[in-house]
């Protein structure tokens, strides 16, 4: 494995910069790691010129812990240190037989790093952490956690009224659904998606970001892309990442109009059954606020609530972290909301790529 020492502590071992995509890779599936934390996730994050740092302590030639950390730098949001950036969680990866010492040097590293660098802060997302001088924990996301079993199993475990939605979905003539396996139907997904997030008032990705994930994770089987058709237009997409023990739910976008035919929960449903089919032990719904319209509607699947466990590190001390849901915000996503989507497409990438959550 090719890597680079960057930091000794006296009592601690040494943090290395890996260097080795497959190596990396091998070890994020073998400790069952999230699919951001996967080197295709970083790359990805490079089509907007941030660079990803892959920190590991190395045993005996293998890495027993690891953390890739991007470094996101704007002129109108800053400059930070996340893992992951667009994504649920990260932060550190552990092999099971890692001790508390590994991780203790990757934040050690993650701090004197961040001081190097004079970010506004870190960002390590979806994982409770030991505790260590500078970092303080906070929650700020949930999810819902829904073993992956036999379907029966899994119909029972959700309410009524969803299984009810999810059969009238299925029983519509007038909706198809499709696994998409080109870039046609991801182009399909991309073009609903900016007409979802503009009624959010949120500025896109580009299409060359969703681009690299694709490449980067369907060629490797680790991701899923859903669609309901009617009428041959896409009214619902969901793109689903796997890695490990677990498939992920990342992108869901919905064309308002037709959100009374269940198209969102029938994509949940197929979801589910691609990760049976792969023979994964869970499906994570993406995350959400507790008490929000779409954390009811998570909930009603069945799943264990699950808190998103989040470090954070201010190099000045206390400090805010961003939060689109702030009042300050509503303005521009009303004007947002009116910007053109063609417009949009080309504008919103140059904001959502410093935009990290």
């Amino acid at each position: 494995m090719r890597h680079d020492t960057l930091h000794t502590t006296a009592d601690g071992p040494a943090v290395e910069q890996c260097a080795d995509s497959d190596a990396w890779d091998a070890f994020v599936e073998r400790a069952d790691g999230p699919p951001f934390a996967l080197w295709g996730w970083g790359e990805a994050a490079g089509v907007y010129g941030h660079r990803c740092r892959r920190l590991a302590v190395v045993e005996d030639g293998d890495i027993v812990a690891g953390l890739p950390l991007v470094h996101v730098r704007s002129r109108l949001f800053g400059s930070k240190l996340v893992s992951p950036p667009f994504g649920e969680r990260a932060s550190i990866v552990s092999a099971d037989d890692a001790d508390g010492a590994a991780e203790r040097a990757l934040l050690e590293r993650t701090r004197s790093l961040a001081d190097d660098l004079g970010v506004d802060f870190v960002s390590l997302r979806g994982r409770a952490l030991p505790d260590a001088p500078g970092f303080e924990a906070r929650r700020r996301f949930v999810t819902f956690r829904i073993p992956v079993a036999d379907e029966p199993s899994m119909r029972e475990a959700m309410k009524d009224s969803r299984e009810r939605q999810i059969r009238q979905a299925a029983d519509d003539p007038d909706l198809v659904y499709e696994e998409g396996t080109d870039l046609d139907a991801l182009r399909d997904y991309y073009d609903l998606y900016l007409r979802s997030v503009r009624g959010h008032g949120t500025p896109p990705h580009s299409f060359d970001f969703y681009r690299s994930v694709w490449e980067r994770y369907r060629d490797a089987g680790r991701l899923h892309l859903g669609l309901v058709r009617r009428d041959g237009e896409a009214i619902n997409g969901i793109i689903n990442l796997a890695c490990g023990s677990t498939a992920t739910q990342w992108g869901v976008v919905t064309d308002y109009e037709h959100r009374d035919l269940n198209g969102g929960s029938y994509l949940v449903w197929q979801s589910l059954r691609w990760a049976a089919e792969r023979g994964l032990d869970a499906y994570e719904l993406g995350r959400t606020r507790e008490g929000s319209g779409v954390y009811m509607f998570k909930r009603s699947f069945g799943g264990e609530k699950t808190w998103y466990d989040d470090r954070h590190y201010f190099p000045s001390g206390d400090g805010d972290l961003p939060d689109p849901e702030d009042d300050r915000y509503d303005r521009l996503k009303d004007v947002w909301r009116r910007v053109p989507v063609p417009v949009t497409r080309v504008v919103g990438p140059k904001l959502r790529q410093s935009v990290t959550l």
